[in-house]
């Protein structure tokens, strides 16, 4: 959705959300290179001063690419090949996490190679980007929330034989819990955006703060301890969602749903890096 013009050009909320999302990202991995947070791994230290501006590059590009790709891949290849043109209409809508973590991964796996980053150094670089990935979740939710997209499924349909829930209707009105989506229908549904932006979003972002600050304080840092605990909550939390979000329930194929598989495989990618990095952080 636009939301204004400037010098005649449409500005999109899309597109204002990642722009503030990506400066704060910006803002807090300088601070750390400023701080000398982590001097005492060199490589990292100067990615974080000397190269911040090409590692935010690297990320823009991740999130951006991955991110529409993924959505034009996993959700609804068919359309887009028919309509060729709309792939790149990123302002419109469409952009899947999945899709983007994938693409950050792989960027920042190039940022590796080209500038030496060792293994240890590079896990504490995820750190660090971890720590504000759930701050970009809660506003690109706010973004899916404004265009009306990712709705969840009608209120009536989960409290049809749950008398107790019924009565918190009120309540959860007052709350937004519930949402009316003019553009889809009148019915009352369940506001998966903001309950993503509350989980996905300041939960997870007070949690990997909170680590990350422990570690700071303690100046010892357990290299993929955030990396693990976001991937271990975030994926969690996203498989519960899917079955309250109105668009999953075409996507369920026998008991999961394409998105319920990735993120059973996030999941145990989770695991494994807490016991292989955090658990036995010398082998």
């Amino acid at each position: 959705m636009i939301a204004f013009t400037l010098f005649g050009r449409p500005i999109y909320r899309y597109g204002i959300f990642y722009f503030i999302s990506f400066i704060i990202g910006y803002f807090f991995l300088s601070r750390i290179g400023k701080t000398n947070i982590v001097k005492k791994f060199p490589a990292l230290q100067e990615a974080l001063t000397k190269r911040v501006d090409t590692l935010l590059l690297f990320i823009v590009i991740g999130v951006l690419v991955g991110g529409r790709l993924g959505h034009v891949l996993i959700y609804d290849a068919p359309y887009y090949l028919a309509h060729l043109s709309k792939i790149i209409a990123v302002w419109e809508g469409g952009m899947s996490f999945i899709g983007g973590g994938i693409g950050v991964i792989i960027a920042l796996l190039i940022f590796r190679k080209a500038y030496s980053l060792p293994r240890k150094e590079f896990f504490l670089l995820f750190d660090c980007i971890f720590v504000m990935v759930p701050f970009g979740i809660f506003f690109w939710r706010l973004g899916n929330y404004l265009n009306q997209e990712l709705y969840g499924i009608p209120f009536e349909q989960v409290a049809a034989n749950m008398q107790r829930l019924q009565n918190l209707t009120p309540t959860l009105k007052s709350l937004n819990l519930l949402h009316i989506y003019p553009k889809i229908d009148q019915l009352y549904r369940i506001n998966t955006n903001l309950l993503s932006m509350l989980f996905e979003g300041i939960t997870l972002f007070i949690i990997n703060l909170v680590l990350f600050l422990k570690q700071k304080k303690k100046q010892k840092f357990i290299a993929g301890k955030i990396t693990a605990t976001f991937l271990i909550g975030y994926s969690f939390i996203r498989f519960r969602l899917e079955y309250l979000r109105a668009d999953s329930q075409l996507e369920f194929v026998g008991a999961f749903t394409k998105s319920q598989r990735v993120f059973l495989a996030s999941f145990l990618a989770g695991i494994i890096v807490y016991n292989r990095v955090v658990k036995r952080p010398n082998q």
